[in-house]
């Protein structure tokens, strides 16, 4: 749990070592973030009408679709066969851009009849794809791209906010399977170099389940359950991606703060608690393309677990 607070904590807050009342008690805990707000969602369904303050300007949401058996085997060496990522304006509510790719998987290049059935993704369209190589270093570009249009930047941890002279992004996926697992474990095992700012990002599932306290069945049950209705094909990774932005603005309107729930970069220390950002240039594009340097290993998960569903 939580550090233990001492007495000199409680002074720089204003208090005294009891506290001047119940309410200064509440005050005070919810400031140490030991107690959270209660989420309600609107009545009246006005759009925009409770909708929260956000440390983000934007949101990328990404979920990748990956090769997959049924054979009750445990394979460890799941590929990504399509990438997709979706600009959400977290103000509008608004797609401002996509990317999109379909990726051709080098362990295993065929693709099973689950696959495909799961996926609605051929044969052909991977065999058409790029190398997973080659699509980060598209999506690098793309990335360098909106950066410039959007003038946004990454946060990697956010502790405290209080400037508006930059546009802040950050990534978003259902649950940790896409950043911490598929793409982190096929860029260790090809040794390619990651983007750094895929490192952290917002777990949608374990936001939903806090923020409106029940358990949600799967993307398209949490849909469901606030009143959205899934729109295009389960499991195809661009119409999964655009229908959990939809969730991540209805849960904006309904007063939704995002923050980031995960990160594989070290945690910063005390004294320097600020945001620490990273922005991409030209140089991290070219490393992308070569594409042959080692990662760490952040060793936080079991890959033979797909934990999206």
């Amino acid at each position: 749990m939580g550090r233990k607070w001492e007495y000199g904590d409680f002074r720089q807050l204003g208090c005294d070592e009891k506290g001047a009342s119940g309410m200064a008690t509440k005050r005070l805990a919810r400031q140490l973030g030991l107690i959270r707000r209660k989420s309600i969602a609107p009545a009246n369904g006005n759009l925009g009408r409770s909708k929260s303050k956000q440390l983000f300007d934007y949101l990328i949401v990404i979920d990748f679709e990956s090769t997959c058996w049924n054979d009750g085997k445990c394979h460890r060496s799941q590929e990504i066969i399509e990438f997709p990522a979706i600009l959400l304006n977290t103000s509008t509510g608004e797609i401002e851009s996509e990317f999109h790719a379909y990726v051709q998987p080098q362990e295993h290049p065929i693709l099973s009849e689950f696959c495909m059935e799961l996926t609605g993704i051929k044969q052909a369209q991977v065999d058409e794809g790029v190398p997973l190589k080659i699509c980060l270093s598209q999506f690098c570009k793309w990335i360098q791209k909106i950066q410039q249009q959007k003038k946004i930047i990454f946060a990697t941890r956010v502790s405290d906010i209080s400037t508006s002279e930059v546009k802040l992004c950050a990534f978003v996926t259902w649950s940790d399977w896409d950043l911490g697992v598929c793409l982190e474990y096929e860029c260790k095992r090809k040794q390619l170099l990651k983007p750094v700012f895929l490192n952290s990002w917002i777990d949608l599932r374990v936001t939903y389940k806090i923020f409106y306290r029940r358990k949600p069945k799967g993307l398209s049950g949490a849909l469901q359950d606030v009143g959205i209705e899934f729109l295009g094909r389960e499991h195809f990774g661009l119409d999964d991606s655009r229908n959990t932005a939809l969730l991540a603005w209805k849960m904006i309107r309904d007063g939704c703060l995002m923050k980031i729930t995960r990160s594989l970069n070290k945690v910063p220390t005390k004294r320097n608690p600020n945001i620490f950002t990273r922005n991409l240039n030209m140089d991290q594009v070219e490393e992308i393309s070569a594409c042959n340097s080692n990662i760490h290993d952040p060793s936080i998960y079991d890959i033979s677990v797909d934990a999206r569903l």
